[in-house]
């Protein structure tokens, strides 16, 4: 029972680390920063990562008495509300592997920004900012890890204080593996900053095409993904 327990939890952790892979993690804050540029600057000034940006100026826009303006911010927040509890909730029931589960996520995710960059001109902002932040949500909730380190592939604010606490740690006791982290942090702060300006200047020549670019990104962390599980 003991080695068949063993085993099991064996198992599991490798699935875990599947993931677990900083060209993953790379790519992945890449389209991070591109949807984000891509939500902002074309649909309506709204963030489709940063939830933080949108309380706050949902909360401007009530205190501006400009209600109407609301649902805007709503929506994004709300989704992506919903892509957490989803994630979680999948996770905890153990409905699938998290092999399976990852690649999941990922080809929703290459249908849905294809789905967008291919019609998106026919729905309103709001309904691609909401698909947007929903995609992400279930991005940021199941690329967790670098190296068996928490991060986040669509925001940097829990980046940037793992990176110098990291590099506080590295001052204090000298460790080198506390300044390879830092690095690794700042790989992934850069990778999402960009993400914004391919965002940004893509977008200037293809619009709403211009989100289909992500594509390439998503497909590279599929392969590495495919790679770590033959290694496995």
């Amino acid at each position: 029972m003991f080695q068949r327990d063993l085993q099991v939890d064996t198992v599991q952790i490798q699935e875990e680390k599947l993931h677990d892979n900083i060209v993953i993690g790379v790519c992945l804050s890449l389209v991070g920063g591109f949807l984000d540029a891509y939500s902002y600057l074309l649909k309506g000034r709204v963030f489709a990562n940063a939830q933080t940006g949108n309380v706050v100026l949902l909360f401007i826009s009530a205190a501006n008495r400009e209600l109407h303006k609301s649902l805007k911010y709503i929506l994004p927040i709300a989704t992506f509300a919903l892509g957490i509890f989803i994630s979680e909730f999948v996770k905890n029931k153990h409905y699938v592997k998290n092999s399976t589960r990852i690649v999941i996520v990922l080809i929703f995710e290459v249908l849905t920004i294809a789905a967008i960059g291919l019609t998106g001109t026919y729905f309103g902002h709001d309904v691609i900012n909401a698909v947007i932040s929903f995609i992400a949500a279930l991005q940021v909730a199941n690329f967790d890890k670098v190296d068996g380190n928490p991060i986040a592939t669509t925001m940097i604010t829990g980046n940037l204080k793992s990176s110098m606490i990291n590099l506080a740690k590295y001052r204090a006791v000298k460790d080198v593996k506390y300044l390879h982290l830092f690095f690794k942090y700042l790989l992934i702060i850069a990778s999402f900053g960009i993400g914004v300006a391919v965002g940004f200047i893509t977008i200037q020549y293809y619009a709403e095409k211009s989100i289909l670019l992500c594509e390439i990104f998503i497909i590279i962390a599929f392969i590495m993904l495919q790679r770590e599980e033959k290694l496995v």
